[in-house]
């Protein structure tokens, strides 16, 4: 086996740390900046190489012991070999890089970042797991569809981490189980057709096999930022909706909501939470349903309409071309753009400001500790 010794610069979004090895870059997973590493290389490209740590050489002070047992082999987690502190700065820097290479702004000078976080450990109330031939809980590897059993899992809320360790008799090998837990109870499609959390007194409703967020702790924050920076009145535009998580928060201000979201059974449950949840003494916004695509949403009449308001949480690859151009032509006075990835956040960033919106507050919220992700949210005005 080849290998080479490197030294690596930065973490990058995916949790990589980059190195260069004769002028191309070097990807190396479980890594961090600053190490001096013996390496192997595993893939090549045009233009740079997919690395694997063979040894460590020179370790930052910063990496420890996973506390996970099952760290290395789980495909769930790729930061826990940092500690808490040094993860939040990394991924906050990531992050910020992806976001300014793209918009070419600088932070502290064009616009001010809010770094918000909250639980390192048991925090996460939505899964997918696997049932092993041997009828127990698993995840997929690391890159590979192969299964590692777990009977535990100390990112998982304490109702989820004593089901992994009480077992799963109730379950069969083979099958894939969506887990979502709540204020003491746990939902499954096995148990539930639907399930219920309560995000700041809201009750949602959503179904087990759908989207919902993973972090009710960290929603909440979201949320209360949102209603703290700006007011939801007038029209607002609720896009790639959902079950109306963000929307519900503003019947009470608003005139007018305009719910769009392709799935129908994800705005069905919207309509649920709209009409038998909840209610307040304030006269509530008149609701409508379009159970559309946004680029198909976009022909329609109601796309003709003045919004004042916005609120816009696209899947992790971002918001479609056509609809981005109409968005750009819009003008919409606040838009609320919440995002799972900052790269193509980033991205759709670029193509807003350039169309004349302008930063007036920007988060990250870490949402999910342990791992690379976080959630990127903007608050945009136009004029």
């Amino acid at each position: 086996m080849n290998t080479h010794v490197v030294k690596t610069e930065k973490m990058v979004f995916g949790g990589s740390c980059i190195a260069y090895m004769d002028g191309a870059a070097v990807f190396i997973p479980y890594s961090l900046p600053q190490e001096t590493l013996e390496i192997s290389i595993v893939k090549k490209h045009k233009n740079y190489f997919e690395a694997r740590a063979e040894k460590i050489l020179e370790r930052s002070k910063y990496r420890i012991e996973p506390p996970c047992r099952f760290f290395y082999s789980c495909g769930g987690c790729n930061l826990q070999f940092a500690d808490n502190e040094y993860q939040k700065a990394l991924r906050y820097a990531a992050a910020v890089e992806a976001f300014e290479r793209a918009a070419k702004l600088k932070n502290g000078k064009d616009y001010e970042c809010t770094f918000v976080s909250c639980s390192d450990w048991e925090y996460r109330s939505r899964f997918q797991f696997h049932i092993s031939a041997a009828k127990k809980f698993a995840q997929k590897m690391q890159n590979s569809n192969a299964l590692v059993e777990i009977d535990d899992c100390p990112v998982a809320v304490p109702e989820i981490r004593k089901l992994l360790n009480s077992g799963t008799k109730n379950f069969y090998g083979g099958q894939r189980l969506h887990i979502f837990a709540s204020h003491g109870k746990i939902f499954t499609e096995q148990n539930a057709s639907e399930c219920f959390t309560e995000i700041l007194g809201r009750k949602i409703a959503f179904n087990p096999l759908g989207f919902f967020q993973s972090n009710i702790k960290m929603t909440e924050k979201v949320i209360t930022a949102i209603l703290q920076d700006s007011v939801p009145n007038g029209r607002v535009l609720d896009f790639y909706s959902g079950v109306g998580t963000f929307s519900i928060f503003a019947a009470d201000y608003a005139k007018e909501i305009h719910l769009v979201e392709h799935n129908k059974h994800a705005l069905s449950y919207a309509k649920m939470n709209f009409t038998q949840f909840n209610f307040s003494g304030k006269k509530s916004a008149e609701i409508f349903y379009h159970a559309i695509n946004g680029e198909n949403w976009i022909k329609t009449e109601s796309s003709k309409l003045k919004f004042d308001y916005a609120f816009v949480d696209p899947p992790r690859s971002g918001i479609d071309k056509i609809s981005l151009e109409w968005f750009c032509r819009a003008r919409i006075s606040y838009l609320w753009y919440i995002s799972c990835d900052p790269v193509s956040f980033a991205r759709d960033m670029a193509v807003l400001l350039s169309a004349g919106y302008k930063i007036q507050r920007y988060y990250i919220f870490d949402f999910y500790p342990q791992t690379h992700h976080v959630e990127t949210v903007c608050l945009l005005a136009y004029g």
